[in-house]
């Protein structure tokens, strides 16, 4: 195709810095964020039950789908970007609508609301809403079309009560940047942050690369951390960069600092079925095709990556583009510009941009692309301003995302060129901030994503992994500590008029016992690998039948520092979150069943179960108060033989749904 068009391009004939490539088979492949390997599907419904480690961590808890009714009256710390509520005011800006939703949804849901977020008042300077926390309060007001009452005692945020939201419903904490704490993501000061509330709802999708105290020390001391409006959208956006079903697909990429992004290089580069490189690292790239490059624009501790890439796509017989022409400025006389070959730069001449005659080759290319991605500025040096090939190149992605074509702009420049497609249309994706989109690219872990509730992404077919689905449901969490599974395996077959569902963090674990379940072609028993804690609710609301049975076994080396005493201990084991799903899923005169052979453990476990049961959950036996009850089941886990082989004892608990 590039060879037809007449486009400078690199393909699989091309020379590589004077030596002859090896001629590769070659074919063209569908790949996709890297999932990870040690997921061996044993069975088609396996993929229910192992999610790749390398995104799994990308699947959050929403506000959107946690239960409205737990709102109520319910203090709920809000984490706000403010570069969205200070940017224009313009029709159809979805992002700052579905900010101000995020706050109009818990306002109607009568949760009192603390709004977190920061802005810099030297760069904002001449905007008058961040002269001071009332200024902004009132901005928000304006927004929101309710009373937003600022919150400018530090102090006070450490210990306010349900009485500070008498006659204020919304209360907005003055700038983050103030503090120290912030930026240290000190724990004192999280802390201090959460104070008394008991939901966290971070809606600041642009700070998710950033280690922060609002944005990840935070979540340690709430219940629920859940995605904003705002925040859910962005990730569900970011998700389609590495959506490889629309094809063909091209990346247009710019900036600088090849070495730094060589990760995220590499994954496009088997992503995508075209690249083409501008702004300087293009001249990375010529250089490794052998071309002429002046010598002061080469990165040379990149090299062997720019290599690398060029190697991609050779393997994977896709064309690498490179400039033809640049807008150039003269070194002496910047008012003075020419343009010049990008092979033949004159010396006292400063690339500046692409030229006419590449953008012409960008404008012939797009027709046979469906989706295109541009990242990174066109321009050269990033310190000047001069963007005449961003501007133009804008305009020709305009036309292509009205002729249906799926366009993503990541990065202000890009964002800035593209001003004809409206932030409704369906076909096109903004990322301002291009630094979370490099990082989600490079398979970096994004913290701010990473510190909130997980859910789990898949439906489960239940009549597919249940002969019948129908039967009361046994749930086991934390298979781990019960044998390998072994307690279950031995439950199930004991009880076939039952099922039983095995939740455990240890993957591999969940493969072993799946493998095991298979080969014995056992149809009342199933195990997926997910965190129960924050999982619970989604996985078990949808079984068909009634949950009668949980089961939570904790054996001493999972607790080395058993005191409850401490929230940051018993946080770990048994969270309000889960104890709430399971008082609201267990039926009339279903079952908990503690046990632990540390007594202080299995006190902690109760406490928690009694504290946030909402007075449905009721202890039904607890061995008169000694909690040495004999065990109902007449089935014990490898961990409890080997305590009561020892002449120690297990200590256990009872409790029933009222």
């Amino acid at each position: 195709m590039a060879a037809v068009l007449g486009i400078p391009c690199y393909k699989p004939q091309s020379f590589l810095l004077g030596r002859r490539l090896p001629r590769l088979k070659c074919r063209v492949l569908s790949c996709q964020l890297r999932h990870s390997t040690d997921c061996v599907h044993i069975q088609k419904e396996e993929r229910y039950s192992c999610i790749g480690e390398a995104t799994s961590y990308l699947h959050v808890q929403s506000l959107r789908y946690f239960p409205i009714e737990k709102l109520c009256e319910v203090v709920v710390v809000v984490r706000l970007d403010s570069a969205l509520l200070l940017g224009p005011l313009e029709p159809c800006n979805l992002p700052l609508e579905s900010t101000l939703l995020t706050i109009k949804y818990l306002h109607k849901a009568r949760a009192k609301v603390v709004i977190l977020t920061s802005w810099d008042t030297v760069l904002q300077s001449d905007n008058p809403v961040t002269k001071s926390t009332e200024s902004f309060a009132g901005y928000l007001s304006s927004l929101l079309q309710f009373e937003v009452t600022p919150l400018n005692d530090a102090a006070g945020l450490t210990s306010f009560k349900q009485d500070v939201f008498v006659h204020n419903d919304i209360l907005l904490f003055e700038n983050l940047l103030n503090f120290k704490g912030e930026t240290a993501n000190c724990n004192d000061f999280a802390q201090k942050l959460a104070s008394d509330a008991a939901i966290f709802v971070n809606d600041s999708f642009s700070l998710s690369h950033k280690i922060l105290a609002s944005t990840v020390g935070i979540t340690r001391f709430c219940y629920a951390s859940l995605a904003g409006f705002h925040f859910e959208e962005e990730l569900m956006q970011l998700l389609k960069i590495t959506d490889s079903t629309r094809r063909p697909y091209i990346a247009i990429i710019g900036g600088s600092s090849f070495l730094r992004k060589a990760p995220a290089l590499r994954l496009l580069a088997s992503l995508c079925d075209g690249l083409f490189f501008v702004g300087k690292l293009s001249f990375q790239i010529m250089n490794g095709l052998g071309l002429p490059v002046p010598s002061h624009f080469i990165e040379r501790n990149a090299v062997m990556e720019v290599l690398h890439i060029i190697q991609v796509a050779h393997n994977r017989n896709i064309p690498i583009y490179y400039p033809t022409d640049l807008w150039c400025l003269n070194n002496d006389n910047n008012a003075k510009m020419e343009i010049f070959n990008s092979t033949e730069l004159s010396c006292g001449w400063t690339p500046a941009d692409i030229g006419p005659s590449t953008l012409e080759e960008v404008s012939s290319l797009i027709p046979f692309y469906k989706k295109i991605l541009w990242i990174g500025p066109t321009n050269y040096d990033l310190t000047k301003e001069f963007s005449v090939g961003g501007t133009q190149l804008g305009q020709i992605l305009e036309r292509a995302s009205s002729d249906e074509r799926e366009v993503i702009l990541v990065g202000s420049a890009a964002c800035k060129a593209v001003k004809g497609i409206s932030d409704s249309s369906s076909r096109c994706t903004r990322f301002q901030n291009a630094s979370v989109v490099w990082e989600f690219l490079k398979g970096r872990i994004l913290p701010g994503i990473a510190a909130l509730d997980k859910r789990y992404p898949y439906q489960i077919s239940w009549s597919t992994v249940f002969h019948d689905p129908t039967l009361p449901l046994v749930v086991d969490i934390g298979s781990e500590s019960n044998g390998n599974g072994l307690f279950l395996f031995e439950m199930a077959r004991n009880c076939e008029s039952s099922n039983f569902l095995g939740l455990e963090m240890n993957r591999k674990l969940v493969i072993r016992c799946l493998q095991v379940v298979a080969s014995d072609e056992q149809r009342n028993l199933y195990f997926v690998s997910t965190n129960a804690t924050s999982t619970f609710r989604t996985i078990v609301s949808s079984y068909l039948g009634r949950l009668t049975l949980v089961t939570i076994q904790v054996p001493c080396f999972q607790c080395p520092n058993p005191d409850f005493n401490k929230e940051q201990n018993r946080w770990r084991m048994v969270r309000r979150m889960l104890v709430e799903a399971v008082a609201d899923l267990l039926q009339p005169n279903g079952k908990v069943y503690l046990q632990s052979d540390v007594e202080s453990v299995l006190l902690g476990m109760k406490d928690q179960f009694i504290c946030y049961g909402k007075g449905q959950l009721v202890i039904d036996n607890d061995g008169d108060g000694n909690h040495r009850m004999e065990n109902p089941f007449g089935v014990a886990s490898d961990w409890e033989r080997h305590v009561l082989a020892r002449g120690a004892p297990m200590y256990r608990t009872m409790l029933r749904k009222v």
